[in-house]
């Protein structure tokens, strides 16, 4: 969605809801704050005996992590400019289980296409695997959610 396109549906959602109406924000924490440098990544880790060990991070596709960033910015600004009031915002991470190294790949060539394991992460990942051979594959994602209520009437 374009930047454009985020402002209209924040309008158009701030005309249909009900005066202190509430709109729920729920997406992956990549930018808290749009001027963030960095994105937080989901970490992909092997979990064998209790333990979870970390392999790595999932990396974005350029225009995923500029769809986030602007997703916040349009966010800030909607809030800024008095459409919407922070009732609360809370962040957790959202965990992902994989039975196998198959469903992982199947999910990530279906499920995220803008996502990818990156050479060093990839091994780091199956030489855990190696070493542990029982267990399963966790992402775990960073989300965000952001409580907001519509500011005055109509």
């Amino acid at each position: 969605m374009s930047r454009e396109g985020m402002v209209h549906a924040l309008k158009q959602i701030r005309r249909v809801l009900k005066p202190h109406g509430v709109l729920v924000d729920l997406r992956p924490d990549r930018f808290s704050d749009p001027d963030q440098p960095h994105p937080r990544l989901p970490s992909i880790r092997w979990a064998s005996g209790g333990r979870e060990l970390p392999a790595g991070v999932l990396e974005k596709a350029p225009e995923n992590l500029q769809r986030h960033r602007a997703a916040t910015l349009e966010l800030h600004r909607a809030i800024r400019q008095g459409l919407f009031v922070p009732e609360s915002t809370e962040t957790y991470p959202f965990r992902f289980h994989f039975r196998t190294q198959e469903i992982f790949e199947t999910f990530l060539r279906i499920g995220w296409k803008q996502t990818t394991l990156e050479v060093p992460a990839r091994r780091r990942l199956q030489a855990i695997q190696r070493a542990h051979p029982k267990g399963r594959i966790v992402v775990i994602e960073p989300f965000r959610l952001n409580i907001l209520k519509k500011q005055g009437g109509g």
